[in-house]
């Protein structure tokens, strides 16, 4: 009884189909972190004459150019890694609150990140450029590449069946506790699509802005610490009052979310013209790292899109009665929750008229209604 409470408090559902969901992606999550983590010490053997690169890790060679895409490599191996976590991430939450729209999101991330291992070999094998081609006659590094995709392959197959199960189980319980308002089931709908697609949105902005800073901008460049000391932070900061702006349904904020989401379009598509039209091909910064910061501009030009669609339908259905809905509902959540913790403090046996299926976690869901 112990151990099952300890898992509960974990955020771990009783569901087979859900433990096993969490259970493909940790494993997914160990596999491809052991993977990596050879993958940059096969990369640092590779380097190992060369000097040391301007940020303190990787190599480089008298070329400036070479130095940022040898350099390149390992920080493409640890973005796989973190994105490994934010995964894992995602699957737990989802889970744990019974969010299938995040069951979903995280789904289609674990094939983004196929794709994006997609990328990488292709890098290598197929059109490798210049500096990579020192990796043509490692087979060792090959093999990693290829298993890598495999891996992503069987688990996206695995998490696509058990999402459909996921669907299943939680679909309909997902908004029986909103009652019969069709209205106020549609207006939750949209308040977790938005929730799941800024959670997606930090996690690429952050990972485009880094590579950016590290990868093409020099250290001695000015916008290399603007990226780093200002926008970044920023773009974070911006992102958590966007979550807040949701919550508290505040108007002023949110409109200011939509305008700001909707010129940023601007500067995606202007970096995605600049990395891939008029380069000089004898002093090209984007050198080997074009195709992966293209995959991302394009990921996140397209997230941010869909962000502000979802923005203002979540706007409009500001004052509809969701917040007050969703507070009553935690309320009454949080004193049934006192209650059954009463009850089996004084030895008093549950009411069999009590679902069995119905489970609470220690996981704080703040905009959970199962």
């Amino acid at each position: 009884m112990g151990r099952r409470l300890n898992l509960k408090r974990c955020g771990i559902p009783t569901s087979i189909w859900a433990r096993l969901f969490i259970a493909v992606a940790m494993l997914e999550v160990f596999a491809i972190i052991c993977i990596q983590g050879y993958v940059i010490k096969r990369t640092v053997d590779i380097y190992r004459d060369g000097t040391e690169s301007q940020w303190g890790f990787g190599v480089q060679s008298g070329n400036s150019s070479m130095s940022i895409t040898q350099q390149s490599f390992i920080v493409y191996d640890v973005i796989f890694i973190v994105a490994q976590l934010f995964l894992l991430m995602l699957c737990w939450e989802a889970v744990a609150h019974k969010n299938t729209i995040q069951i979903i999101a995280a789904t289609l991330f674990n094939v983004m990140c196929l794709v994006y291992s997609l990328i990488q070999y292709t890098t290598f094998y197929i059109h490798p450029s210049q500096s990579a081609g020192i990796f043509q006659n490692d087979y060792d590094m090959r093999i990693l590449q290829i298993t890598t995709m495999a891996v992503y392959s069987l688990c996206s197959i695995a998490f696509a069946m058990l999402t459909w199960e996921l669907y299943q189980l939680f679909g309909w319980k997902t908004y029986k506790k909103l009652g019969a308002n069709l209205a106020l089931r549609r207006a939750y709908k949209w308040h977790q699509i938005l929730l799941t697609l800024l959670k997606l949105d930090i996690f690429f902005f952050i990972s485009y802005s880094v590579q950016l800073a590290t990868l093409v901008l020099r250290v001695s460049d000015p916008e290399t610490w603007v990226q780093i000391g200002v926008v970044i932070p920023g773009s974070v900061l911006f992102l958590v009052l966007s979550f807040w702006a949701l919550k508290v349904e505040n108007k002023r904020m949110m409109v200011v979310v939509i305008v700001c989401l909707g010129l940023s379009p601007a500067y995606f598509i202007y970096k995605l013209v600049r990395m891939n039209v008029g380069i000089d091909r004898d002093n090209d910064p984007y050198l080997d790292s074009r195709k992966y910061l293209t995959f991302f501009v394009v990921v996140t030009l397209a997230l941010v899109l869909v962000t502000v669609y979802v923005s203002i339908q979540c706007f409009r259905n500001f004052g509809t009665g969701l917040k007050e809905a969703i507070a009553d509902y935690d309320a009454r959540k949080a004193q049934l929750k006192a209650n059954k913790a009463l009850l089996a403090n004084a030895g008093v046996e549950q009411p069999s008229t009590v679902n069995p299926d119905y489970e609470y976690t220690e996981v704080h869901e703040r905009f959970v209604l199962e």
